[in-house]
């Protein structure tokens, strides 16, 4: 009996310690592919993974890893799968790394509802989805000296996502997924991050690069604009003297994350931030009125917004037309505190292209970048306004897919900039066309 006792235990036991040792296996590969792809190898060491279901048999990894030597120096590693078993991802052929855009981190950006996200949506079909959060989004908000930040600019965030897809590549030739190229879609600031990344790749040979394929979206390098190209230069040269005077970090995240909180704790209550407006209305104006959170004028695009939404014969915002508005605020309560104002100025340089004003390496080689493209765009963000920097590539194979739900008239109406992500039916406006697209290349 007390043999019997023990089998029983035994075989009990036995898909916990399965599990146990697939972890290690894990940790294991993420370590050993650390240490060579990382600035600060012996760190590599304090690895560990963490592991959470996000819907049904697709599970998320997460795990932070060391660029340099500095207290900060570090960057967020998810992966997003369908597994067989607890750490045990099924095989596949194609991968895709996602890189964020400001204020918010890979979870914030990308799995503000899992349930209802792009990365489980490729996963269920056979994608395996990695994604990067880059360093300033892990700086704590109790962070008082910001001055490490001062030169955290598009060069370091591009050059840390080269070592995300090294990593994410090496780990896939470790568990037996091979070590083929990998996509790369980058979204808002993510985007501008990808072109950087691609420039400097573009020069390395071809046996050395690592991306096959590029997905910008809702964002433009370039603009043929010249209206948009001037805001730019304006934006630029009058951040330049607060940077240089030592703010080296915007609060954005932080506001942003204020709004949230007294939309959730006191939504009725006036507006502390936006005269005028309850804090309800506020935190929909930061989905549906965006623009106005930029100077007069100097926005990205006209009238540009995170989601469509709908208002009152005031103009307040009344709610959204696509994304639910509990995703909105979880995107709002995702906000990181910080992020570096060299990263904001680069951008601005870049969309200024005058180098009388500033000059930047890192858009010096567009025309020797030759992988596919699919841009992806909504009419209420950037829209067709980012077509223009494809047409810079030396690619010949770029494909375009608009958002385009509303006349001209309508374009507070139009589907946004995160719509793109978080609307009810992105998943058959946005999503599938990925998917396609990704399935074909």
């Amino acid at each position: 009996m007390r043999k019997t006792a023990l089998l029983v235990l035994f075989f009990l036991a036995l898909p916990t310690y399965a599990q146990g040792a697939r972890r290690d296996a894990f940790r294991t590969a993420v370590t050993e592919i650390c240490s060579r792809v990382s600035r600060s190898a012996s760190a590599c060491e304090n690895i560990q993974p963490a592991r959470r279901i996000l819907a049904g048999n697709i599970a998320e990894y997460s795990f932070r890893i060391p660029v340099g030597k500095g207290q900060y120096d570090v960057i967020g590693i998810h992966r997003v799968v369908k597994e067989r078993s607890p750490w045990r991802p099924v095989r596949t052929s194609k991968a895709l790394m996602m890189a964020h855009g400001d204020i918010w981190n890979f979870r914030a950006a990308f799995l503000a509802d899992p349930e209802h996200s792009l990365p489980v949506f490729l996963a269920r079909n056979g994608i395996d989805v990695w994604g990067i959060d880059f360093g300033w989004t892990l700086v704590p908000a109790t962070t008082t000296d910001l001055s490490f930040m001062k030169n955290w600019g598009i060069e370091r965030d591009a050059r840390d996502l080269g070592v995300a897809l090294a990593l994410a590549r090496g780990v896939r030739f470790a568990t037996n997924d091979g070590s083929g190229k990998m996509l790369l879609l980058g979204w808002s600031r993510g985007g501008q991050i990808g072109y950087a990344y691609l420039d400097s790749e573009s020069q390395l040979p071809v046996r050395l690069q690592q991306v096959r394929g590029f997905i910008p979206v809702d964002i433009y390098l370039k603009t043929d604009v010249e209206e948009l190209r001037q805001a730019a230069c304006t934006r630029y040269l009058g951040s330049l003297p607060s940077w240089q005077a030592g703010t080296f970090a915007n609060g954005n995240g932080t506001l942003v994350l204020t709004i949230w909180q007294l939309a959730v704790t006191d939504p009725n209550g006036a507006s502390p931030i936006l005269p005028g407006f309850t804090n309800r209305q506020a935190s929909l104006a930061v989905g549906s009125m965006t623009f106005l959170f930029f100077p007069p004028g100097l926005g990205p695009s006209p009238l540009y917004h995170f989601a469509g939404g709908t208002f009152d014969a005031q103009s307040l915002p009344t709610g959204l037309l696509y994304t639910p508005e509990s995703s909105l605020l979880a995107l709002e309560k995702g906000s990181a505190p910080f992020q570096p104002a060299r990263e904001l100025l680069d951008a601005d340089a870049a969309n200024c292209d005058d180098e009388s004003i500033a000059d930047v390496p890192f858009d010096d080689h567009l025309g020797d970048i030759e992988v596919p493209v699919l841009y992806v765009g909504g009419n209420g963000g950037i829209g067709s306004l980012g077509i223009y920097t494809t047409t810079l590539l030396g690619s010949h194979d770029v494909t375009s897919l608009i958002v385009d739900l509303q006349p001209p008239a309508g374009q507070l109406a139009e589907f946004g900039h995160a719509d793109i992500f978080l609307a009810a039916n992105a998943q058959s406006l946005v999503w599938q066309p990925i998917l396609n697209w990704i399935q074909s290349h």
